[in-house]
């Protein structure tokens, strides 16, 4: 009987034992060893849009919102605004009890799930050993000797293999080589003396790469037909980090970085988080590839000068609007001549060409629809060419655009002369605010006649007036003065004729009697 009180009780207490372990197991609770301790508390931190520290690793950047207008085509323009992120300034790095201090509860959470490194260095900066923890497993809590030493946190914020530090190797020449920007390589280091009992240690993990996420909101006016793709450049191949200040050297070719597009069609496409590898650069580029909108024909997109700063966290948002409307001259044109297409029911349809330089179809002076090739139609007629009007008060929503008058046209030539209230005499004080030149300054793009603007206004084209020298046909099928005049009608019986070389100041321009029986394109301004 005593035998089996013995083993019984010898029994019950194992159980217990092993109950207690269980319940410690379950609640994630870790059994702190006796002597020093610490216990880490680990954020991350982007580098700020105002000229403040980064973090520890002593990196300053200034950072601004940026915004351009890309042209698309006349019925929309897109405006892209490029953001950086913004955390709050670190606290405390460390204290020696953890009762006395901050939690950290300000600073910003490391994704659980991160795992990170502790490389722990003595106080003359030889290597000890790391210690590897994951965000979010129980209490990070770790057993270490009183004394100085610097500690080192570094992580993949992606959770990518990361190099590994040498037996016997000197803080001060720790280097890790050819690390790739979608590492997402982060980065502290904190210096600190540990004492008796637990010592808080609390670190906010820099970000040393660059990251943009691309937002695409075309919800107010339409959808995204299609997209092909979407790049950002310039990003080096590889990049070197020193561990003791987290200076980096950019190795390797710098080529784009393809956005992963969560989807390409849809009123709003986003993509993942994109890194890149680059130092501090004004000349920071973006691609969209393929574009269409509301079933529009697909093209290519690029704008560059982007300031790009290494460690920050960009929001890239390209919002779809209508242009923006150029009003020259005291009116308010319309940035495409005036075109005509029916539907699918045979419905007429009045629109805008979808480019400045575009010619446009063809009208006679007092009639409704343009000209027509597949018939007999060298002269007006109203079985053709139907009743008589005003063809810009036909496109919707109606009478909301007419013909420009010749008083008009006149009000423009005064107001872009020499004086005029549109001549910023930004070249020349005697020379008009006209121009002539292809629209993109190629022979990719028609000749015209820029109005608001002395010289090629080159990428902000597409705030000034221009109108293409489309000629007119001459009472033929065959055209007269295509690409070398431009003709257009004008309401009470008149027209404007535009002439000039490449390059000229376009003085060369008038207004007279509109021809019965030639064909003119069409430029419309707001009722």
């Amino acid at each position: 009987m005593n035998k089996f009180t013995i083993k019984f009780g010898f029994a019950t207490i194992l159980a217990c034992a092993l109950f207690i372990s269980s319940c410690s197991k379950d609640n994630n609770n870790v059994i702190i060893p006796d002597g020093p301790t610490i216990r880490l508390n680990i954020g991350q931190a982007f580098a700020a849009a105002d000229p403040v520290k980064a973090a520890s690793v002593g990196r300053t950047y200034a950072s601004a919102a940026q915004t351009v207008e890309i042209p698309f085509d006349n019925q929309y323009t897109l405006v892209a605004t490029l953001t950086a992120e913004t955390t709050t300034a670190p606290g405390l790095k460390a204290s020696n009890r953890a009762a006395t201090v901050s939690t950290g509860a300000d600073q910003k959470a490391l994704k659980q799930g991160t795992v990170y490194y502790v490389a722990i260095f003595d106080a003359v900066g030889d290597y000890k050993e790391t210690k590897t923890f994951t965000q979010g497993n129980s209490a990070q809590d770790f057993a270490i000797d009183k004394g100085k030493y610097t500690f080192v946190i570094y992580a993949s914020g992606t959770n990518k293999t990361l190099p590994s530090i040498a037996t016997g190797a000197k803080l001060s020449t720790v280097n890790f080589a050819g690390l790739t920007a979608d590492k997402d390589f982060m980065l502290d280091q904190v210096d600190f003396e540990v004492k008796d009992g637990q010592n808080l240690l609390n670190a906010d993990l820099a970000h040393l790469f660059t990251q943009v996420t691309l937002k695409f909101d075309a919800s107010q006016l339409g959808s995204v037909s299609s997209i092909a793709g979407a790049t950002i450049a310039p990003s080096n191949a590889t990049v070197d980090v020193s561990l003791t200040n987290g200076a980096l050297t950019f190795t390797g070719a710098a080529n784009p970085v393809a956005f992963n597009l969560k989807n390409t069609t849809g009123k709003v496409i986003n993509s993942d988080s994109t890194f890149i590898t680059t130092a501090a650069t004004a000349n920071g580029t973006i691609v969209l590839s393929g574009v269409s909108i509301a079933g529009s024909a697909a093209k290519n997109l690029t704008k560059a000068g982007w300031n790009l700063k290494p460690g920050v966290k960009y929001q890239l948002d390209i919002t779809l609007k209508k242009p923006i409307e150029v009003n020259i001259g005291d009116e308010v044109w319309a940035l495409g001549n005036l075109t005509y297409a029916t539907d699918g029911n045979g419905n007429p349809v009045y629109g805008f060409a979808k480019t400045n330089d575009t010619y446009g179809n063809y009208w006679f002076n007092s009639y409704v629809k343009p000209k027509v090739f597949n018939v007999n139609n060298q002269r007006p007629s109203r079985d053709v060419n139907g009743v008589d009007g005003d063809p810009c008060a036909l496109v919707l929503p109606a009478n909301t655009w007419r013909l420009p008058t010749a008083a008009e046209i006149n009000q423009l030539i005064n107001n872009t002369n020499s004086g005029g209230k549109d001549n910023p005499q930004d070249v020349n004080a005697w020379a008009p605010a006209r121009y002539v030149d292809t629209y993109d300054g190629t022979a990719a793009t028609n000749l015209g006649m820029f109005f608001g603007k002395q010289g090629n206004p080159g990428a902000d084209r597409y705030k000034f007036l221009y109108l293409p020298y489309g000629g007119s046909y001459n009472d033929n099928n065959s055209g007269d003065g295509m690409g070398a005049q431009g003709l257009y009608l004008l309401a009470g019986n008149q027209r404007l004729q535009m002439t000039g070389a490449k390059g000229d100041s376009g003085w060369s321009i008038n207004v007279g009697p509109a021809e019965a029986n030639f064909a003119y394109q069409v430029r419309c301004v707001r009722k």
